[in-house]
């Protein structure tokens, strides 16, 4: 309230000061008594008149300090009203200020300057106490061009002009626009991409900076390729998301990730058809603190569910996705439980005291290679806890049921993807008992960024001086954004009608090693000069490409282009219970060939990799090995490959 009074008493001072230099400059300056007159008798009217324009059109709830071309628009509109007033009423009475049309229109644009003025000062005193110097100020400066002479890229401009102590002096802009060619910006000349680079070149310009906070994937990946060619590094503005929710002023850049190289062209998923089958029910999502659970949980919290349930077995991890979704969601219900989805009484518990409407069942055991090594954990986890969930959907009457699987499952090679597909074929064969749930799958390619990725162990090895390690130089793998693969599972959980598999078109596939080199030239590393790539061949259970179908699935198209249906036959239920009531004693053996076999036996396009792990460790000072035929070898003597089931 005090701020609105100072406000006002600085507005009515400068509308005083208009009125009376208005009626000055219609006398020309002759301070005449008729003059101080009519000042006396229309100043209070004239002044609250305004006082009152400016209040309806909310003048006096911005911030004064933040001041731009939008502002004066506005400015403009709150006096027009009051002068169009006096204007009309000049015409039916002469009185006090009314006798002067002039001086009307006059005081108008006075008024108008001298509040411009105003709250430019303020902008100024504002930018100058954080840290701003003004335009022009000298400084030996870091020569950078921008790419993009749009409205982000002309306030990144004033921003690195204006600021002191950032060192960054923009020298020219580029842009795709024809229309903007030769022409100046800020007194900053624009010029099309190939001149532009050119003169990057020439005048050993350091930084390209990306000001297209919309630019896709591919142009991203295009300027890149151009700068490196001329020796520039390139970094990127904030997304639109980041500018317009104020998290970050176009300001803040960063340098280029791989993930903006490699992520594709968002697609527009159908939100209505999300949000109508997510607000006011309850859903669980299982695996909450992994890099797919933990979006899967904000962007349901985006669709106003009536309460979110997460569980997972980490505790650190649910913390951290507890207080994210509480930070930025905090008018939706989140309870955070520990729970695992091997335990059956555990998620009895949780699921018949919410009784939630739909579950994402995101838990899992992912990381390929040690799963090769473990499969008995891989395959209580991830095959195990899916019946386990599945069996209390039913008893509970969830509605839907989402299973995150993966393109692992198709035709697997290691035991991480068997396990997948097992738990796929748990739930198609379970549709047929369930009267009241809808069971889905949801298969998708690797996740950038996320927890056990190739990604975060390349940018590891660089830090590190490498070498970076790859598996072979023809291994190619699909990528998709976590974003984009939570939207697909939102929005193929929102169409299914029960017993389906989806999956994204997820483009051309990647080459690891080209990814590799691409990770290594945006660390500003050279290739077998700074830092090697070594080849350190396939891995147990390791493709060299992953597919999307199987043989014996049917393709069907979906409401959306980029999505798919698969169908395919699905096993009776009386059959896969007697196999995993065989399977189940096994999980404890050390002989994972004799698991992987019964495995094989229900998954016959399983190829599993039969070679025992090559571990040794010593007890009691003799060692103890295993060869690869399986045999185990203690000290000197050789035994049998012992089978000590559970």
């Amino acid at each position: 309230m005090a701020r609105k009074l100072l406000l006002m008493l600085a507005y009515s001072v400068i509308f005083s000061i208009s009125l009376i230099l208005a009626l000055e400059f219609r006398d020309s300056f002759s301070i005449s008594e008729k003059t101080r007159e009519l000042i006396a008798s229309s100043l209070l009217g004239v002044v609250g008149i305004k006082l009152l324009s400016m209040t309806f059109f909310r003048q006096f709830r911005g911030l004064l300090s933040y001041f731009r071309l939008p502002d004066v628009y506005r400015l403009a509109a709150a006096l027009a009203l009051p002068t169009i007033v006096f204007l009309i009423a000049s015409f039916y009475s002469g009185y006090g200020f009314l006798q002067s049309k002039s001086a009307i229109l006059l005081d108008y644009f006075i008024s108008l300057s001298l509040l411009c003025i105003f709250r430019t000062s303020l902008r100024i005193w504002r930018e100058r106490s954080e840290g701003y110097a003004p335009l022009g100020s000298n400084g030996e400066k870091q020569l950078v061009a921008i790419y993009g002479a749009g409205e982000t890229g002309s306030a990144l401009a004033v921003r690195m002009i204006g600021k002191r102590g950032r060192l960054l002096q923009p020298i020219l802009f580029l842009d795709d626009d024809e229309s903007k060619w030769n022409r100046q910006i800020h007194s900053i000349a624009v010029y099309p991409p190939q001149t532009g680079f050119e003169k990057i070149r020439r005048k050993r310009v350091s930084k390209v900076v990306v000001a297209m906070p919309s630019a896709t994937s591919t142009k991203i990946r295009e300027i890149t390729e151009q700068a490196e060619q001329v020796g520039a590094a390139v970094e990127i503005v904030p997304s639109w998301e980041e500018l317009v929710s104020g998290k970050k002023k176009v300001d803040k850049l960063r340098p280029v990730r791989i993930e903006d190289l490699l992520g594709r062209t968002a697609i527009n998923l159908h939100s209505r058809n999300v949000f109508s089958m997510l607000k006011d029910n309850i859903v669980l999502v299982t695996g909450a603190g992994g890099t797919i659970g933990g979006e899967l949980c904000r962007q349901i919290a985006q669709c106003e569910p009536r309460m979110l349930i997460l569980v997972e077995r980490a505790e650190f991890l649910l913390f951290q996705t507890e207080q994210a979704i509480r930070s930025e969601f905090p008018d939706i219900p989140a309870h955070a439980f520990i729970g695992d989805v091997t335990d059956a009484a555990r998620m009895d518990f949780l699921m018949g005291g919410f009784l939630p409407n739909i579950i994402f069942h995101a838990a899992a055991h992912k990381h390929v290679p040690m799963m090769e090594h473990q499969p008995g954990e891989a395959i209580r986890n991830n095959t195990f806890g899916t019946v386990n969930l599945a069996d209390l959907a039913i008893k509970h009457e969830v509605e839907r049921f989402v299973l995150i699987s993966s393109d692992k499952a198709v035709n697997p090679t290691n035991v991480m993807g068997v396990t997948k597909r097992l738990a796929e074929i748990v739930i198609q064969s379970l549709q047929k008992r369930s009267n009241v749930t809808q069971f889905m799958a949801v298969r998708f390619g690797n996740v950038l960024g996320s927890s056990g990725s190739v990604i975060p162990t390349f940018r590891k090895q660089i830090k590190d001086g490498g070498p970076v390690t790859v598996t072979h130089p023809d291994i190619t793998r699909y990528f998709m954004t976590v974003a984009e693969a939570v939207g697909l599972v939102l929005d193929c959980s929102s169409d299914a009608n029960g017993g389906e598999i989806f999956v994204l078109d997820m483009g051309e596939p990647v080459k690891v090693h080209d990814l590799a080199k691409k990770m290594i030239a945006l660390s500003g590393l050279i290739l077998d000069e700074d830092i090697e790539i070594k080849y350190t061949g396939l891995r147990p259970g390791e493709k060299l490409y992953e597919e999307l179908q199987h043989t014996q699935e049917t393709l069907e198209n979906t409401h959306h282009k980029k999505v798919f249906r698969f169908k395919g036959h699905k096993s009776k239920e009386t059959e896969l219970r007697s196999f995993l009531r065989e399977l189940a004693p096994l999980l404890r053996t050390s002989d994972y060939n004799l698991l992987k076999r019964k495995v094989q036996s229900f998954v016959p396009e399983y190829t599993p990799d039969f070679s025992p792990p090559t571990w040794a460790h010593r007890h009691d000072e003799v060692a103890i090995s295993y060869r690869k035929d399986g045999a185990k070898v203690v000290g000197d003597k050789l035994i049998a490959f012992e089978d000590r089931t559970a």
